[in-house]
């Protein structure tokens, strides 16, 4: 007989494991934001990323992409053309992210709280301390 506690467990640990996986790609800088601007632009060439994503390095950038074509998130596409056209677009797998991001971006907007600034803290610092 199969403890059923055991079983739920396992796939729980599965499911965390795989979490932390894909976190180790999407949870680093910039990753989110370079999926993000798939949602609008069905295919994106270097530069045109560079303008999106004001600074980002195009270090930071190459990695990224790099990274994310690994894992099967971003196809990219070399025209041999000089200088070389290069072209990025999601993978199909990559798609299904799109539904994510959008309530993500939509959670982002619900949850957002005003940043304090150096200008406000003072501001209430003052009131509290008068």
């Amino acid at each position: 007989m199969v403890n059923q506690h055991f079983v739920a467990t396992e796939t729980e640990d599965e499911t965390a494991a795989e979490i932390a996986n894909i976190w180790d790609v999407l949870g680093r800088r910039w990753s989110l934001l370079i999926l993000k601007n798939f949602c609008t632009n069905e295919v994106i060439r270097f530069n045109e990323f560079k303008k999106l994503l004001p600074g980002i390095s195009s270090t930071v950038l190459a990695d990224r992409l790099f990274e994310l074509e690994r894992e099967g998130l971003v196809s990219k596409k070399i025209y041999p053309e000089i200088p070389p056209k290069v072209e990025y677009r999601l993978t199909p797998r990559a798609k299904e992210l799109r539904v994510i991001l959008k309530e993500l971006g939509t959670w982002a907007s619900r949850w957002k709280v005003p940043r304090i600034t150096t200008k406000t803290k003072s501001r209430a610092d003052a009131r509290t301390a008068g």
